[in-house]
């Protein structure tokens, strides 16, 4: 029954209007809203699902609605909170001389939503010069904002260049004295292109009644579609991913830079995951900018892409209804990962499990290593799935070479 309330709950938040609509009948025929509402909340998405809900037109039961509006008004309260520690962050940057510009769910907020009601985040991502990266720390240090874990910055630093997970990225976490988190990154060689090209060509907006560095729309949809291969294209992640790369094709379509865009990606190199997300949405609504999108860019790309891409788009509906393969299983299926983790153990082993535990524990309870042996081996897919969850670990650990 959940599997089928999540389909119908990507339905209403995708689909052309009409589908919606037959999706939203489909939950209250079933009696599914309930769990839709669940949903939503545990994929970040109340607010959009309450505005879909409006532009559709369609009812639900008096009780889901009232939990839906509480839901979005307590999400809409965090994030402003979360935004705001994030603007007074890059200001205090700015303040010292080091550029840094605000990304994915902040600049989401100021580009595509007009603010924080109807985009809800957890976290900040703000992107510094590589070469400015330990200073920003250091600045944000003096300002209340702290780390975790007890490793050095150096140590930690290593950590992330030899570990799978951040597939490329590279990225630490620190913490507003009220408790927020703004993940500070300082390369993004998965994507394959550099900090200071996005930090150029950043753009002023203005959020909570303050101007910001955000960056630019082609830039915004790039980061987007990485973060959403980063998650493993699972539902259960990347639902605002594909929520908001919908509307970075509508702004760029709006601004006449949707071919600009789709040529970007060329030369990053960033087709498969591009086209295989885009894709995704044409399947839901084959109007949209984002099915515009596609279609230029399947007529820029040789067949053996829209293969990988068509691979990719099957991963994803077969874990929205079969739920999500364990992460480790993208770990078997290529060699990059294990030589990533065997290279950093053996630089620093101490410092590399120092590392280790301190991101463990702030995405969640560290799991033993029998254990997740046991798990893994419990949820090893069959053959074929295997194959596409090796399609997507080719191209998320296939990390591009920036100009940095």
């Amino acid at each position: 029954m959940e599997s089928l309330a999540k389909q119908h709950l990507v339905e209403v938040l995708l689909a052309h209007c009409d589908g919606g609509r037959a999706a939203a009948q489909s939950l209250s025929t079933a009696n599914q809203w309930p769990d839709a509402v669940l949903l939503a909340q545990n994929w970040r998405v109340t607010p959009q699902l309450v505005a879909r809900i409006r532009h559709l037109n369609v009812e639900i039961p008096q009780r889901e609605w009232a939990l839906l509006r509480r839901i979005y008004l307590q999400a809409s309260g965090a994030s402003s909170q979360c935004a705001s520690n994030a603007i007074s962050a890059i200001g205090y940057l700015d303040s010292i001389g080091i550029p840094a510009a605000a990304f994915k769910g902040v600049a989401s907020m100021a580009l595509l939503y007009g603010g924080p009601r109807d985009r809800t985040i957890h976290d900040a991502d703000i992107v510094v010069p590589k070469e400015r990266f330990a200073d920003a720390i250091r600045c944000l240090a003096t300002h209340g904002f702290t780390r975790k874990g007890e490793e050095t910055i150096e140590e930690y630093s290593d950590f992330v260049a030899n570990a799978p997970g951040f597939a490329g990225n590279k990225a630490i976490s620190i913490y507003s004295q009220d408790g927020y988190e703004i993940d500070m990154h300082w390369e993004l060689s998965g994507l394959g292109v550099d900090t200071h090209g996005i930090l150029h060509r950043a753009r002023k907006e203005c959020l909570l009644g303050r101007t910001i560095p955000v960056v630019d729309y082609v830039d915004g949809l790039l980061l987007t579609v990485h973060h959403a291969i980063r998650e493993n294209l699972a539902i259960d992640s990347i639902a605002r991913d594909l929520l908001d790369i919908r509307l970075w094709c509508e702004r760029l379509l709006e601004h006449g830079r949707l071919s600009e865009a789709t040529q970007r990606i060329v030369e990053t190199g960033y087709e498969v995951s591009a086209l295989a997300v885009t894709g995704l949405l044409q399947d839901y609504d084959s109007e949209s900018a984002a099915a515009m999108f596609a279609d230029d860019l399947r007529r820029r790309v040789s067949p053996a892409v829209g293969r990988s891409a068509g691979r990719l788009q099957k991963l994803f509906h077969l874990q929205l209804r079969q739920g999500v393969i364990n992460k480790d299983v993208f770990y078997l299926v290529h060699s990059r990962p294990w030589q990533q983790i065997a290279r950093g153990l053996a630089a620093n082993w101490s410092g590399y499990r120092k590392s280790l535990d301190t991101v463990e524990q702030q995405v969640g309870k560290p799991i033993a290593l029998h254990a997740r042996l046991m798990n893994l081996a419990r949820s090893v897919p069959g053959i074929g799935t295997l194959r596409m969850a090796r399609e997507l670990a080719r191209i998320k650990y296939g990390f591009r070479r920036t100009n940095e």
